[in-house]
């Protein structure tokens, strides 16, 4: 047992080490860039699906910014509408929207209707100098913002933190206690979900397309779902990564596994966070990414690990049984396990450089 506590602890320092090294290293590749580079570079820090990172950008001289939908990653099995697509461009839309407040600008934003697979762009943004002093700290927030995937503390959300939650956006939001019949009904759907999505061949060869096993393909591919973002650590991580392939993804095993794991985080939280639509576009979906992504900022800066868990609104007989406890007259279309945590690790995900999915015009 020594020897385990001896390994986690240096994996943990070693992990702290690399983290500083990245926050080191992103900061040289910002040197002598301009503005709307470095907006960018912020807003693709946000959270998207199996980590696609869904998002295209032209960027023109005079401050203006077209955001596009890069339907190439859309997950077709589990979003085959691009739902979480677009929520995910919303939460980049989100931080976009933050980095630039917090250099010194406020940004005139038009959507325009949202269809799937059309050429048109989602969002025209404008960047208009205000002159008012930076807000680094804002910034921070937006280079701090993780998914966290441990168990978390089961002691209840305390109602004035929930309450900060839900203000966010109290049309969309309720906060749902762990410890409630509704609660416990999350969970069990939850785990429901999870478990026939892993056990469904299409899902399970969609997902591991999306896998980065070894550290070549994590730095190579610069997206997908990597060990570290999956919560696999220490001499596991080091297994996974040097003696698997995306395909093992698929064995019973791996899959059991999974399962269980998920069973440890459903009964393991403070409570859930549903966000839902009345109406059910494309633009509601972007504004709900916008909500969930400010959503897991303020988690962050409570302590309350925040975990989106969707599998619960990709299986449709799932999805139909728990709008109709939950949301009778409205469109679930988000929902996340909450708990304090104790210590909020950096952020692991890798994220694509910024002309990877920008032209410059």
């Amino acid at each position: 047992m020594k020897k385990i506590i001896i390994l986690t602890g240096l994996a943990i320092t070693t992990m702290i080490i690399i983290s500083a090294a990245c926050c080191i290293n992103k900061n040289k590749l910002l040197e002598g860039k301009n503005d709307s580079y470095k907006i960018l570079h912020y807003a693709s820090l946000a959270g998207s699906s199996h980590n696609s990172q869904p998002w295209k950008v032209e960027v023109f001289s005079n401050d203006s910014i077209l955001l596009f939908a890069d339907t190439s990653r859309l997950l077709n099995v589990v979003d085959p509408k691009g739902v979480e697509l677009y929520i995910s461009i919303g939460a980049f839309l989100e931080n976009l929207d933050i980095a630039a407040n917090a250099l010194g600008y406020k940004t005139a934003i038009i959507l325009n209707d949202v269809q799937i697979n059309s050429a048109k762009p989602v969002a025209s943004i404008k960047l208009i100098k205000t002159g008012l002093p930076q807000k680094l700290e804002d910034i921070k927030e937006l280079e701090l913002r993780t998914t966290l995937r441990i168990p978390f503390d089961t002691n209840q959300i305390k109602r004035e933190d929930w309450e900060k939650l839900v203000s966010i956006a109290p049309a969309n939001i309720v906060f749902v206690p762990s410890n409630s019949c509704n609660g416990r009904f999350v969970a069990k759907s939850e785990l429901e979900a999870y478990t026939i999505q892993a056990y469904q061949k299409e899902a399970q060869d969609e997902l591991a397309s999306w896998i980065r096993f070894s550290d070549k393909d994590v730095n190579s591919k610069r997206d997908g779902l990597t060990p570290a973002g999956m919560g696999i650590k220490g001499i596991s991580g080091f297994v996974v990564r040097n003696f698997f392939k995306p395909e093992d993804s698929k064995k019973e095993s791996f899959v059991k596994s999974g399962v269980e794991k998920t069973q440890k985080q459903v009964e393991n939280c403070g409570g859930w966070l549903i966000i839902s639509t009345e109406s059910d576009k494309g633009n509601d979906w972007i504004n709900l990414g916008r909500i969930y992504e400010h959503l897991n900022i303020r988690c962050r800066s409570l302590k309350i690990g925040f975990h989106p868990m969707n599998q619960i609104i990709e299986v449709p007989e799932i999805k139909q049984q728990v709008n109709k406890e939950l949301a009778p007259n409205r469109n679930i279309r988000f929902v996340a396990r909450i708990g304090y945590v104790d210590e909020y690790p950096a952020p692991v995900s890798k994220r694509r450089p910024v002309e990877d999915f920008t032209i410059f015009r």
